[in-house]
């Protein structure tokens, strides 16, 4: 099968697949936009011998740039670096640049992830049979980030809904959000994230408790939270680390300053954004992995984190976070907006090492079940067939 993924993704990832005589190297890729789930299951799709052409986009890239590989096809459109620009006109000059690509390539099936600029591109573009795939509520975002960007992108989302035949979504939290949100009556197929890839990277043992979370510094994500739980553990454990890595979340950052004002900083060290290889270091040495966001639809970095064999704790009112969790018994699930009841679990865990143990062995279990790359692919393989089904049958009826 011949699969075109639209979206968000980095494509130097790929640098291996594109390359016949050694002609392209990661050096001259483009740096993608991220997209971790997107390149998680590209990366099965090309294992099980399909054929992908990925559309995607770079703020790197100043004209489009194109590769070819044995199986995989890449092309980078254009992306504007200041998000207030690329809103002033909904994202017009990136959508026309995919728009024009995608309309060029014989797919068998089209799927876009995130329903934004992507889908809309897939859909201006006549894409057909085309996936949808919603990783975020846009309300819910909305809701928790009040701006107008998050407003603009709301309005892309409502044009993506109206005309997304086929949408999946990541979760079942995430699915009953966009019925209940955007009024959406059709069928909506739960497929969620796989387990991203990471480097292999040896278990280290720090001299003292490593608490680590890779999330950002927006109020969604709740870092202050965890900060404020933090000295807590410091207080029976005067030795342990508090490891915070993602954007904002660097030494000079405007959180790393407000942790230092208050008086939250001792025992804290703020890493900034990482690289793939870097964030399995830093899995690789943590003794618990702590994310307090408020919402969210299937976090990534849970799914790192548990198939890294590593504890967690994370919110039991926090979107798609206990399902992923598989109703606690993957991991700890608490009042994230307790900052007393995140310290607790987060004691609780570094003071019985055999617990921990028990309970990060389970979800590596139930995490390799569950959202194993292969079974993901496999289910997604399985929309595709359903969706190429009703556009041969649509076809058939406007005959």
């Amino acid at each position: 099968m011949h699969i075109a993924v639209i979206a968000p993704a980095d494509p130097r990832e790929f640098a291996s697949d594109l390359t016949r005589t050694g002609d392209v190297s990661r050096d001259e890729i483009p740096v993608g936009l991220g997209g971790v789930p997107v390149n998680a299951l590209v990366r099965s799709l090309l294992d099980l011998g399909h054929r992908v052409t990925l559309f995607t986009a770079s703020t790197g890239a100043t004209s489009v740039w194109r590769a070819d590989g044995p199986l995989l096809r890449v092309v980078v459109v254009p992306f504007r670096v200041r998000p207030r620009s690329r809103a002033l006109d909904f994202f017009r000059r990136e959508r026309r640049a995919l728009a024009a690509e995608i309309a060029r390539c014989d797919a068998d099936v089209f799927h876009a992830h995130w329903t934004y600029e992507f889908a809309l591109a897939a859909i201006d573009a006549g894409a057909e049979p085309l996936v949808v795939t919603a990783h975020d509520a846009p309300l819910t975002v909305l809701r928790h980030l009040p701006d107008p960007y998050r407003l603009l992108r709301l309005a892309l989302a409502l044009r993506v809904r109206l005309r997304a035949r086929t949408l999946t979504a990541v979760s079942p939290y995430l699915a009953t959000s966009w019925r209940r949100q955007m009024l959406y009556a059709s069928p909506i197929a739960i497929v969620p994230n796989p387990i991203p890839t990471l480097a292999t990277a040896a278990r280290t043992q720090p001299a003292g408790p490593v608490i680590l979370d890779l999330a950002d510094a927006s109020r969604l994500k709740n870092v202050t939270a965890l900060l404020r739980a933090f000295p807590s553990v410091r207080t029976r454990h005067p030795g342990a680390q508090l490891r915070l890595a993602g954007g904002g979340l660097g030494p000079h950052d405007a959180l790393a300053g407000w942790a230092a004002n208050t008086g939250l900083a001792a025992g804290v060290h703020f890493l900034g954004t990482l690289t793939r290889a870097e964030v399995a270091r830093e899995l690789a040495g943590a003794t618990v992995f702590c994310h307090p966001s408020l919402e969210e639809a299937q976090p990534m970095c849970l799914l790192e984190a548990m198939s890294a064999r590593v504890p967690v704790v994370a919110g039991e009112r926090s979107g798609g976070v206990p399902w992923t969790l598989f109703g606690g018994e993957a991991g700890m699930l608490v009042d994230v907006t307790s900052p007393k009841s995140i310290g607790a679990a987060l004691t609780a865990l570094i003071d019985s090492p055999e617990r921990s143990a028990e309970c990060a062995e389970r979800a590596f279990e139930l995490v390799t079940a569950r959202f194993a790359p292969a079974t993901i692919a496999a289910r997604y393989l399985e929309v595709y067939a359903g969706a190429m089904a009703a556009g041969a049958s649509r076809r058939r009826v406007s005959a």
